[in-house]
Parts: C-alpha cells; structure tokens; sequence
C-alpha cells in the first residue's frame, strides 16, 4: 500500500492508496486531487483580481464555501444535464457598502480527460455580466478560453436557452470541452438565482 500526499488547502494530508486494476481508477483519483486542491496554484487569486476588473476597485467581497442543498442540485444536474464533481461550492458576494452588487461562482467541469476550472460574474438580478476560464488542462480544446466564444453567455439566467448549436456557437476540435462548459454555466446559474435569493431573505 503506497500513501500519497494531496494537498487540502494548505494542509497536505496523506491518502492510502492500495492496488488499482486499472487505469481509469488512478485516473478517478487524480481528478479527484485536482478538485480538492482547487483553490491552490493561484487560482482564488486570479479570480478575485478577475472579480475588481469586473466590479471595480471600490466593491468589497465575501468569499464562501458552501454546501449545495440537495434539491437545488438535484434541479441543476436534471436542468443542465450535468452533473457536479463536487458537493461544495466556491462562490464571492460582491458588495458595495451594505448592498450586494453580484455574485460570483467558481465551479470545475471534466473535459476529455482533466477538469476545468470556469468562473461565471452574475448581477444582483442572476443575469451573467461576465464568465471566464480560470484554469484549462486538457491539451486541446483550449478555445473555450476565447472571449468572443464566452461573449455569447451575457445577459443569460438560468431561464436561457444554453442549447449548442442554436443558441450557443460550437468549436470545430472542442466538442467535449464546448458541451462541458456551456453546460457548467447553465448549472451555476441555478446556484446563482439560490444564493441572491438566500441573501434578500
């Protein structure tokens, strides 16, 4: 039996590993690894640096771990025909002195092989001012980083229609990753109707 140490946060844990039959097992873990350790490597950096480009300087913001209650997921994995790799949720309130400006969610979607990390900026309304790739691992598909091709998800809630080919430009070569993020995106617009909601209670 070998122990491999994660990274958790900042605490490195070790996992015992035992004897894997095949290689999609390992492969499960790793992806698993990289969820896990997803707010290393800079990434809550670059998103809070992408949050006061997007809000401005003067905005304030809360940064939240949060459980996603059951029923919500349940309804945003059937909506967006998606599932999620975690249970948890990372997500920012923007606020401008006691009233909140928007929210932001930062979620994973498994491309081919590798996840890949997105951000998506919602007004107080729910509707997306903004969406971003914060973290892409796959060796091709890369062109869902585009801001033009991201361009296409403004103004939409989880009331739009997000279906590829119609409503929403497909990439010749990145089929898998164009499907995983466009549906990764509706999926967190559910989250975001929720939690501005949970906020005006």
């Amino acid at each position: 039996m070998i122990e491999t140490p994660i990274l958790i946060g900042s605490k490195i844990q070790l996992f015992p590993i035992r004897h894997f039959s095949s290689r999609r097992s390992l492969k499960t873990i790793l992806v698993v690894a990289v969820v896990f350790s997803i707010l290393t490597a800079g990434i809550r950096e670059k998103t809070e640096s992408l949050i006061y480009k997007e809000y401005g300087d003067s905005v304030s913001i809360l940064f939240q771990k949060n459980e996603i209650p059951k029923s919500l997921k349940s309804i945003a994995e059937k909506s967006s025909k998606l599932r999620f790799m975690n249970n948890q949720i990372y997500l920012w309130k923007i606020m401008n002195n006691d009233l909140i400006k928007g929210i932001v969610i930062l979620d994973n979607v498994k491309g081919k092989s590798q996840p890949i990390t997105f951000a998506v900026f919602y007004d107080a309304e729910g509707q997306i001012r903004s969406s971003e790739i914060i973290k892409y691992r796959e060796p091709i598909g890369g062109e869902v980083s585009n801001r033009y091709w991201l361009k296409q998800f403004l103004g939409k809630s989880w009331k739009s229609n997000y279906k590829v080919g119609k409503k929403i430009d497909g990439i010749s070569g990145a089929t898998i990753s164009v499907n995983a993020v466009t549906r990764g995106i509706h999926r967190s617009a559910f989250l975001a109707k929720y939690f501005l909601e949970l906020n005006d209670e």
